[in-house]
């Protein structure tokens, strides 16, 4: 199935459809022969290789966007978000810890009250404290000043580490959310590539989803009828034949004017049109033939 809606859309794209449209007309333009297609068609991915836990979906169900449509196991994954967040807990702890800061704030502060104290005794009476001794203090007083900015850089580098970690829960994080298989977008499962307990690899396929809320329908114009600029973003109507001559009509807009002029001087009009339901089923369905009315006022 899925082969020959795309071999419908190429032929849509390289060939030009044999269309019968009415002859000039200022109000609206009509396109027949045109071909309904997929907007969205996507082969979802494992994004990790192991085992396949669940498939939460079978064929023809719908799906909603970021719905989980399978899981793959992640045990492993899940242990290493673990550690990580516990490495990262004792990382921050020691980045908030201080203490090593205010001790040597303290230190410099004896060590500066002490070298003064010895200098003002000297000024009142000289000679009465060495001077080695006076030097052995200046040395205390920068020792202790050095140890501040030392402290303060330990703690830099704490949070750094800190920072680090923090880093690796995110990649244990993002390591757990590629093993989730989710619907990329509101559609329908079109066909289940694996079942649980299989083995997949890493790219490989899942299964398909769809999307038939909305469509595209493609057809060609005429280049001498029609510029581009009279068909570009203008509304349209969608009119399909169903079983035993049912006609339904759907509501749409341009959304692409092929502006490359293909054989016969035309050239092809995409519309986006919405879709609808009928019984739980939808009635208009990728690879049918169309009419498209194009409102040109």
């Amino acid at each position: 199935m899925k082969i020959i809606t795309r071999l419908l859309a190429a032929l849509a794209v390289s060939a030009p459809l044999v269309a019968a449209d009415d002859p000039y007309d200022s109000n609206r333009a009509q396109l027949s022969h045109c071909q309904v297609l997929l907007i969205h068609d996507v082969d979802v991915p494992a994004e990790e290789a192991g085992r396949l836990l669940t498939v939460n979906a079978k064929e023809g169900d719908h799906v909603e966007k970021d719905s989980l449509i399978a899981q793959i196991n992640d045990r492993q994954a899940l242990l290493s978000k673990v550690a990580a967040e516990l490495e990262r807990n004792a990382a921050q702890t020691r980045a908030d810890d201080d203490i090593e800061v205010r001790y040597s704030i303290k230190s410099f502060e004896l060590a500066e009250a002490e070298l003064n104290q010895d200098v003002e005794i000297n000024r009142r009476s000289p000679g009465t404290v060495p001077a080695n001794e006076i030097r052995r203090k200046q040395l205390d007083r920068t020792r202790a000043e050095l140890q501040i900015d030392r402290s303060r850089l330990d703690l830099k580098v704490a949070q750094m580490t800190a920072d680090v970690q923090n880093a690796a829960v995110q990649a244990a994080v993002d390591s757990i959310e590629r093993r989730r298989i989710i619907a990329p977008f509101d559609g329908q499962v079109l066909q289940v590539y694996r079942q649980s307990n299989e083995w997949v690899a890493s790219g490989e396929p899942v299964l398909r989803v769809v999307q038939l809320d909305r469509l595209f329908v493609d057809g060609f114009i005429s280049g001498a009828d029609y510029n581009v600029v009279d068909i570009a973003n203008r509304p349209v109507t969608i009119e399909i034949n169903l079983a035993r001559g049912r006609k339904e009509q759907f509501k749409g807009k341009v959304v692409y004017v092929n502006p490359v002029v293909q054989a016969g001087n035309r050239y092809r009009v995409r519309a986006e049109v919405e879709n609808r339901k009928e019984k739980d089923q939808w009635l208009l369905n990728p690879g049918s033939t169309a009419t498209m009315v194009i409102h040109l006022q």
